[in-house]
């Protein structure tokens, strides 16, 4: 593409997005319409038990729309997805290790079920947040609730929880604000078909959910919001290319994953594209895992990598942003551009030499280097998407100094799997984990869990869990940073970029927010409806 064609399509892009962000305001008050049927692409389904929700974003998606939590996180601009009451309408902290919740009065789990028959549906109370939050202690390995020592009932409709330590993200979503609200008779009487057919207290019951092929969920008509859907249908399409093709057909109304590289097009074609947040992307090691144990391997890697080059071939400069660190732009405390920056660098003699000190060395002049008669070759695991172009591009940079890497392309879930069981060495690494996304990754306590690193650092540890029990941001922000240091130094990772990941609906779709950790499909800020 020639230099005055680039320049005419970032003009149109930035065009485009204006005229977007100009006329949202008059769609949102546009008159909603009741009924009507959303159809949504996803990648993967499979356990929508709420307690069995790590790594797989489309059964949180519909987890969102069966359960209610104490607080969901707000979409409202500029702020970094503060949680925002939803079961529980208001909260105090008369202590630093003490929170009160009050709850909604008369919220009601859903009815005509096997655990509540029609028109005998209960209301939620205390109790239940009770049992949740114990059944999540017992079970929820993705949330980090190690600092939960205690929840109990005041009243009918007051809960009050302690932890052992000051925890200041408590309510975020990978804490305690991601703990869905279950009845106890629905665990007891439904066994292993809570992973299935769920009852819960949100806007949408399920009708169907078809493991790997597709849910269906119907209007809660007893929802304490109102809802304007009838149904929300949940297809999966794995295949990224396949996903947008059902986009453009009509057979999907909104696809949540759509790669970036494709966002121009579809918004001169007239959709509506809208991101929640920049995720970061990178390449991840696991740090116990031969070669990738030998600092020395990780670091020459990253010397002779220019991910400058790779990231700005794919993604449009309206949609990323350079990745110096993990913690992306919409999150303030750990943001770091300028502190991690002097880390970074592209130095291929130095990476040769390295590699040389590390023992690999051309021993049989193939063109690929070798040790102890196997060469250093890999593969580097990815799912689908507009990353996979991009690590073509880094990949070819590798074999150039020898080092015989390849990209093996897997079913998310798949991918999931691997990086969590640690049977991946390298790997497309874009988890972040939302605002505690440093604990949940690097902590040592989270390996075979989020910590797919397996990265066991004392220092980090000590640094991850000061600030997480630090109330006051600044020094919190500080102990943030320096542990993030440490880790982009220990090369348990290679920032690349962040991505304005896009969301992309077509036009009958109104009120509509981009997923960030959920789906926000009915909530006290909007309520979807389509035409």
């Amino acid at each position: 593409m020639s230099t005055i064609s680039s320049n005419r399509m970032r003009i149109t892009i930035s065009l485009i997005v204006t005229i977007i962000l100009m006329t949202t305001l008059v769609a949102f008050s546009a008159e909603p319409k009741q009924g009507g049927t959303l159809t949504i692409r996803g990648t993967d389904l499979q356990n929508i038990d709420p307690m069995q929700l790590l790594g797989r974003n489309d059964d949180v998606y519909i987890a969102d729309q069966v359960f209610d939590a104490l607080t969901f996180p707000s979409a409202k601009p500029g702020q970094e997805l503060e949680p925002a009451p939803l079961l529980a309408k208001s909260w105090e902290k008369p202590d630093d290790t003490t929170w009160v919740f009050h709850l909604r009065e008369g919220v009601t789990f859903q009815d005509g079920n096997e655990v509540f028959p029609e028109g005998e549906a209960r209301e939620v109370v205390a109790e239940d947040v009770v049992y949740s939050i114990n059944r999540a202690l017992d079970m929820a390995e993705g949330l980090m609730l190690d600092s939960v020592s205690g929840a109990m009932a005041i009243d009918k409709y007051t809960v009050e929880v302690t932890t052992d330590v000051p925890q200041p993200f408590l309510l975020h979503s990978h804490h305690l604000g991601g703990v869905r609200i279950v009845p106890r008779e629905a665990v007891e009487k439904l066994g292993d078909k809570m992973t299935t057919h769920p009852v819960g207290s949100g806007p949408f019951e399920i009708v169907s959910f078809t493991p790997g092929e597709e849910a269906v969920l119907k209007k809660n008509e007893d929802y304490w919001l109102p809802v304007n859907l009838d149904e929300i249908r949940y297809v999966v399409i794995p295949d990224s290319t396949s996903g947008v093709l059902a986009l453009e057909s009509g057979r999907v109304d909104l696809n949540v994953l759509v790669p970036t590289d494709e966002a121009p097009r579809l918004l001169e074609e007239g959709f509506n594209v809208k991101t929640r947040a920049y995720s970061y992307r990178g390449i991840g090691f696991n740090v116990t895992q031969p070669p990738f144990n030998d600092w020395r391997v990780r670091e020459a890697i990253s010397m002779a990598l220019d991910v400058d080059t790779a990231w700005k071939a794919v993604i449009p400069p309206e949609l990323g942003e350079r990745a110096y660190g993990q913690v992306p732009p919409i999150f303030s405390m750990g943001y770091d551009p300028e502190g991690l920056k002097p880390l970074d660098e592209y130095n291929l003699e130095e990476a040769k030499l390295l590699l040389k000190e590390a023992g690999w060395e051309d021993s049989d002049g193939d063109g690929t280097l070798d040790k102890d008669g196997k060469p250093l070759s890999f593969d580097i695991k990815t799912f689908g998407g507009s990353q996979v172009r991009i690590l073509t591009i880094l990949v070819t940079q590798l074999k150039e100094i020898g080092i015989d890497a390849s990209i093996l392309q897997q079913d998310i879930s798949v991918w999931a799997d691997d990086l969590i069981m640690g049977n991946s060495g390298v790997f497309f690494d874009f988890s972040y984990a939302g605002l505690t996304g440093l604990k949940s990754m690097f902590h040592g306590d989270n390996i075979e869990a989020s910590n797919t690193h397996y990265l066991n650092d004392p220092a980090v540890n000590y640094l991850l869990d000061r600030a997480s029990r630090t109330m006051n941001f600044e020094e919190r922000s500080s102990l943030w940073k320096r542990a993030q240091r440490i880790v982009v130094e220990e090369r348990a990772i290679i920032p690349m970029f962040f991505e304005g990941t896009p969301s992309i609906a077509n036009t009958r779709v109104h009120d509509w927010i981009a997923p960030g950790w959920g789906m926000q499909i009915v909530t006290p800020e909007n309520n979807v409806w389509v035409e």
